[in-house]
């Protein structure tokens, strides 16, 4: 039986080593973006080449209406590919405001771009969702969720509920079937990253015991295991993938 799986925020890094991982594993794609109509294609022709099927779905998650955007991005998907068993939800918005310029305006839109539309795609996806088919929804958090950075609070914060969002979710939704998981990486390699930030990366790499930030594919590989039936006993919990970082003594 071939799985379809939904990547939300497909068409970054992270995101295309997600829907690569998981067309790897044997799952057909919906590959979700909000205006990458080009990398979304590309994305998808990739995943074909792979042996899978693939989609693609446009939807802007930070709306006033999210519950009718996730019931629009399902809805699609379903027409696509059918019914979906797998769900990543990936798409978050990283906007680093200082505390003193975290108004109300400035907490309210981030909550719309990160738990906002998670919590609603996880209500809505769990309800088309049947234990026959072994499903699961992944939701893809960050390190900062347990331990904040200067300048980063509202992100943080909304992270650090993600956290709470999946063991609340996993308690309700076990007995129908549903799994849900999360995973929290950490600083993520990309091409640029050192010369761009220099610093960070630098007592990033000196600090955590692999020496290095972690790639997207080793995010995605964790990500691909959790959402497959080898972790069938495995719900509720936040998975950490950061290089050790988080085993770091800190001084």
């Amino acid at each position: 039986m071939s799985r379809h799986a939904l990547v939300t925020g497909a068409t970054g890094g992270l995101g295309r080593a997600l829907c690569r991982a998981l067309a790897e594993t044997g799952c057909d794609v919906t590959v979700h973006h909000r205006s990458d109509a080009a990398g979304a294609a590309l994305l998808a022709d990739d995943l074909r080449r792979l042996g899978r099927r693939a989609a693609v779905v446009a939807q802007d998650l930070a709306v006033d209406d999210v519950d009718a955007a996730c019931a629009a991005l399902l809805d699609a998907a379903e027409r696509e590919l059918g019914p979906v068993d797998v769900v990543v939800a990936n798409a978050s918005s990283q906007e680093l405001t200082p505390w003193a310029d975290l108004d109300a305006v400035a907490w309210d839109r981030l909550y719309s771009g990160t738990l906002r539309h998670t919590a609603s795609l996880i209500h809505a996806a769990a309800r088309r969702m049947t234990p026959e088919r072994r499903p699961a929804i992944v939701v893809v958090g960050s390190i900062e969720g347990f331990r904040p950075a200067p300048g980063h609070a509202a992100y943080a914060v909304f992270k650090a509920a993600a956290n709470a969002l999946v063991a609340a979710a996993a308690q309700e939704l076990g007995r129908r079937g549903v799994r849900v998981v999360g995973v929290a990486p950490g600083l993520i390699e990309r091409p640029g990253l050192a010369e761009e930030w220099p610093d960070g990366h630098g007592r990033w790499s000196q600090t955590v015991p692999l020496g290095r930030p972690v790639t997207p594919d080793e995010v995605a590989a964790a990500v691909a295991f959790l959402a497959s039936p080898a972790a069938s006993g495995v719900t509720g919990t936040t998975l950490v993938v950061d290089a050790g970082w988080s085993a770091a003594p800190g001084w």
